[in-house]
């Protein structure tokens, strides 16, 4: 009997893959919204149906959800092994085709797909604090 639950690593490195292929793209987007459609509330003694105000708050929250997530992201990296966060950098950070990536660490395809796969699964556990990828058998 194990002390802590079995990983099914290929469903976690599916997870995990999904967020930065799909939901770090758009959290990145979140972050810079352009603030140049924010209106001033209008303030005045008559009730207006505008919802403006709430849609300001709207805007604010995501971006700052979207900031607070991405530094969330950064933090659980900057605690995972260099190498590891190295990959994750270069892909996710700085853009880089998965071939590229193997080309600058200077590693074959076999093993910069098993590094890949073991940066998913550092990340699932430095991330899981914050929202947790891993699925367990």
């Amino acid at each position: 009997m194990a002390l802590l639950p079995e990983i099914d690593e290929g469903k976690t490195i599916a997870n995990v893959r999904d967020f930065f292929e799909h939901d770090f793209k758009r959290l990145q987007n979140m972050a810079h919204i352009s603030y140049v459609s924010i209106k001033s509330p209008i303030i005045s003694g008559m009730p207006t149906g505008s919802s403006v105000s709430n849609s300001n708050d709207d805007k604010l929250s995501n971006y700052s959800y979207a900031r607070k997530t991405l530094d969330d992201v950064v933090r659980a990296c900057e605690s995972m092994p260099e190498i590891y966060r190295a990959i994750l950098e270069l892909r996710y950070f700085k853009d880089l085709s998965w071939l590229e990536v193997e080309d600058c660490l200077e590693y074959s395809t076999r093993r910069g797909q098993q590094l890949i796969n073991d940066s998913f699964l550092q990340f699932a556990e430095a991330f899981s604090d914050i929202y947790d990828y891993r699925v367990f058998k």
